[in-house]
């Protein structure tokens, strides 16, 4: 009797949490919600966790910087300063740069050289194109634009020889339907749009 006993209380059916299918036992549901992890897998990442330590002791070689030059700092293979003036420009006038948001637009036939940069109309210039050309006005030297736009002209010549692009002014780009973006939905932004496409002067 006691023998039978026992062999029925062996094969009573285990007491599970609710929403545990009868397949599922403990530690599956366990390993499934992150409880217990295999031994096998606790050993791989301990594997890993040593191999990436040991990236830690491989010796580093110091990053070899390009030789600089030692008055205008930039890497020798470009730098600017054959094309600086030999001796510093004498001008009797003190000039202040102060940029406005909108940016300075000179009336004058001159084109702006630089080129890798993309321009909002035909007539804007960089600021250092209008230093030059304000200069050689006032101190009736057109030598000055010329001495300060030729490292502008260096500056631009290798950006093209190592993949730099021509840009072309926005101006330009939308009055001949190549201008590679959507136009703005902003009432403002767009309102700029039309006023460049009609020339007038933003």
């Amino acid at each position: 009797m006691e023998s039978q006993k026992e062999a029925r209380t062996f094969q009573e059916p285990v007491a599970r949490p609710p929403g545990t299918s009868r397949s599922q036992t403990p530690n599956d549901k366990e390993r499934r919600e992150g409880g217990a992890v295999p031994a096998a897998t606790a050993l791989g990442a301990e594997a890993d966790d040593d191999s990436a330590d040991g990236l830690w002791e491989l010796p580093v070689e110091p990053a070899e910087r390009r030789p600089e030059c030692t008055r205008c700092s930039r890497p020798q293979k470009v730098c600017l300063c054959p094309f600086l003036p030999a001796h510093p420009l004498h001008i009797s006038t003190h000039l202040y740069i102060i940029q406005h948001p909108a940016e300075v637009q000179l009336k004058t036939s001159i084109s702006s050289q630089y080129v890798i940069r993309m321009q909002p109309t035909n007539r804007c210039l960089s600021t250092l194109e209008c230093a030059a050309v304000a200069l050689s006005i006032l101190e009736k030297n057109n030598y000055i634009q010329e001495t300060l736009l030729r490292p502008l002209q260096a500056l631009c010549s290798f950006q093209l020889q190592h993949g730099a692009q021509i840009r072309l002014s926005k101006e330009h780009l939308l009055k001949n339907g190549l201008y590679p973006k959507p136009m703005p939905k902003n009432k403002r932004k767009l309102r700029k749009m039309e006023l460049l496409m009609n020339s007038v002067k933003i």
